[in-house]
């Protein structure tokens, strides 16, 4: 039973859109209507920070390999550091041209770069 001056008994009301100060009136929110256009809108960060995220592990499995001079572990450890970017790459590489893809079979707009 839940009482009368209790937290669940008070009813809440979330702002509209225009009530929210602060907001300019072409803020890129404003234009999403549905789950399609935020993930769109996402994409267009996700690869991109993929691809950073993907050079630098590239990077940090080349110098693991420098620092390993004889010990075999640790080449092997910088090899598949190595390697793992190297399919981390082809992961993205592929993931890009699928939406590339989608785009053109569905025609709509997936990944807007600002042109």
């Amino acid at each position: 039973m839940i009482k009368k001056g209790s937290l669940l008994a008070q009813t809440v009301s979330l702002p509209d859109y225009s009530d929210i100060t602060g907001i300019e009136s072409n803020a890129p929110i404003r234009g999403w209507t549905n789950i399609g256009q935020i993930v769109s809108s996402a994409l267009t960060y996700v690869f991109p920070i993929a691809g950073i995220l993907v050079f630098i592990y590239l990077i940090y499995g080349g110098i693991n390999l420098m620092i390993a001079i004889g010990n075999e572990e640790g080449i092997r450890e910088g090899k598949a550091k190595i390697t793992n970017a190297l399919i981390g790459f082809v992961i993205i590489f592929v993931a890009y041209w699928i939406v590339q893809a989608l785009e053109i079979v569905l025609g709509v707009t997936l990944l807007d770069w600002g042109t």
